[in-house]
């Protein structure tokens, strides 16, 4: 079976998002598009980097986030260790990325609409109601049940 390898033809087109240097583990959340995000779980001194799949097909021929072209999509890809490292791996079509180390606080708006109509029979039509706002904040992560 013959080995693939990915290169790409310009290194300065991808952004390295870092590379760990702890013994430990990192935990990044990946976003993809149809909601389905999850976590990874990354090995230590392992680089992250996002860019398209292909950088030379980037630019504004189309749609980038269509399925059916896998060229133009973006790509979120970990390497075993530095610029020399092998792949480990590919996810397609991610909208982003977080790492779990990176809090984020989600701000949740919570609108209630009170609408009362009334009408006599004798075409006298009365309308009247309100409108509460209220601002709160959650943890993003808490959804995650690992």
């Amino acid at each position: 079976m013959a080995e693939e390898r990915v290169i790409a033809e310009n290194p300065e087109d991808e952004v390295v998002l870092g590379e760990s240097v702890s013994e430990d583990a990192r935990r990044i959340r990946v976003y993809m598009p149809n909601g389905e995000d999850f976590v990874i779980e990354v090995p230590a001194k392992a680089k992250v980097t996002f860019s398209y799949f292909n950088p030379a097909a980037s630019g504004d021929q189309g749609d980038r986030y269509s399925p059916h072209n896998v060229t133009k999509q973006t790509a979120l890809r970990i390497y075993e260790h530095g610029d020399k490292g092998n792949q480990l791996a590919c996810f397609i079509g991610a909208c982003g990325f977080r790492d779990m180390a990176v809090k984020k606080t989600k701000l949740v708006q919570k609108v209630i609409v009170e609408r009362r109509y009334s009408d006599d029979g004798e075409g006298n039509e009365e309308w009247d109601g309100k409108r509460q706002r209220e601002l709160t904040t959650g943890d993003e992560d808490a959804d995650i049940p690992f």
